[in-house]
């Protein structure tokens, strides 16, 4: 009881240099700590508990096996989330190829003129997006729209502040919004 209120005491980054020394035992608060997180996370994408659970105990053990990499300043619940968020995006890519495996297509999908119109546009826009922000901005962007990541998802995944990634969504956006409308005002006029 006295060692569980000790542990419990302890800071993540004291939790990460005592597993990365080799206190394995160290890993169990941080296991106590974030496996909660992980499956509210996991539970926006799996929409199953069972499945949520299974991928929460993999990127533990995944973080258990990479805790080496984690850089000394880098948000712990950050760093576990991005390896949570790939591997539900691994397992996402899985299912859907074995969905497209299991499907009998008779024929090829036809795509008509305006869904190719609509798709070179929305590229063109990410490129433009590309051009003209930071790597952060650009980040933040495709996560938020993307991806459709709510704020807190993203801020926990680049390991900021709910606030500070409010404020860098909207100055992104401040920033494409002149450009935009200088390019759809020259398209509309020709």
């Amino acid at each position: 009881m006295l060692l569980e209120r000790l542990v419990n005491h302890h800071s993540d980054s004291e939790l990460v240099y005592r597993v990365q020394a080799g206190e394995t035992e160290a890993w169990n608060e941080i296991d106590r700590r974030y496996r909660p997180v992980l499956l509210r996370f996991l539970a926006r994408y799996t929409f199953c508990t069972h499945q949520a659970e299974e991928l929460a105990q993999q990127a533990l053990i995944r973080g258990f096996e990479m805790i080496g990499q984690l850089e000394s300043g880098e948000k712990l619940v950050g760093w576990l989330h991005r390896i949570a968020s790939r591997m539900a995006a691994a397992e996402g890519r899985k299912r859907r190829m074995a969905s497209l495996d299991a499907e009998e297509i008779a024929e090829p999908a036809v795509e008509f003129a305006d869904e190719t119109q609509r798709r070179e546009e929305r590229d063109h826009i990410w490129k433009i997006a590309r051009q003209e922000l930071s790597t952060e901005e650009y980040e933040i962007l495709q996560l938020r729209y993307r991806e459709d990541f709510d704020i807190a998802t993203i801020a926990a995944r680049i390991g900021k502040k709910e606030g500070a990634v409010r404020v860098q969504l909207h100055r992104a956006r401040k920033k494409l919004l002149p450009l935009f409308t200088e390019k759809f005002a020259d398209e509309s006029a020709h």
